[in-house]
């Protein structure tokens, strides 16, 4: 059985989740850990595999999803990371997510990096993770399915992990077409969008747009000479087209 952790605020790690789960076959299981820890029986048996998949913020496993992580008990069984990442870099994130697995008594077989529409600056990847991305993602989940105990000092990454930058970039409620529906405050993994005023706690933000993604009103989003300035440099940066990198 393949049990896959994920999180997914803004909804495309879930999309390359649920595709992988699909193409590894036979009986599982999706497990989203956006809103906390699992709370649907998840406990791994002999012969079982386990997907770790989570999207990269700053190069790194987002806190949140990191200590998420941690919680999972791996008795031994093998399992699979995968990061998604905007089309900038994934740094030390999947070697992050690797060491994780090991930490949680995991034996990891196989690893990867896929790319997908950045969250912040949507310009970035427009349009994926396509057609080709998602080829790639099934192939991977079906060879990861048969190998044997990968070498994790393969994967792409350095010891210590880069320290993450911070995001100076916060979503804002425009008033003139919000609905007062509140889904963007009950929605957010952190909390940190008030209820009542549906302003955004800087401090308990992470930047990760679910608020964005849910909002079907398209109230919440990024604005400001910062945002339009550090969109066209980030553009301008990250505009070639990056492919998956997988260490089987």
């Amino acid at each position: 059985m393949l049990h896959t952790f994920f999180f997914s605020p803004s909804d495309t790690t879930r999309r390359y989740a649920k595709a992988m789960t699909e193409a590894f076959g036979g009986d599982s299981q999706l497990i989203d850990l956006t809103h906390g820890p699992c709370e649907v029986e998840c406990d791994l048996i002999d012969g079982d595999t386990a997907l770790l998949i989570s999207p990269v913020y700053a190069g790194r496993i987002p806190p949140m999803a990191a200590d998420l992580f941690r919680q999972i008990d791996g008795h031994g069984m093998k399992a699979i990371v995968a990061v998604i990442y905007g089309n900038r870099d994934y740094d030390d994130a999947l070697l992050e997510l690797a060491d994780i697995a090991v930490e949680d008594g995991f034996e990891v077989v196989a690893a990867g990096a896929f790319i997908a529409q950045h969250c912040i600056f949507p310009k970035v990847a427009n349009g994926r993770p396509d057609a080709s991305d998602m080829a790639v993602a099934t192939d991977f989940i079906k060879r990861a399915k048969e190998s044997g105990k990968l070498d994790i000092s393969t994967i792409k990454g350095n010891r210590p992990y880069k320290k993450p930058g911070a995001v100076p970039l916060r979503p804002q409620t425009d008033e003139s077409v919000c609905r007062t529906c509140g889904v963007c405050a009950r929605e957010c993994p952190t909390g940190a969008i008030d209820p009542v005023t549906l302003a955004t706690d800087k401090e308990k933000c992470i930047t990760c747009c679910r608020c964005i993604a849910v909002c079907s009103s398209h109230a919440r989003k990024f604005n400001g000479i910062m945002y339009a300035t550090a969109g066209k440099i980030f553009y301008a940066q990250n505009s070639k087209r990056r492919e998956p990198e997988l260490f089987l």
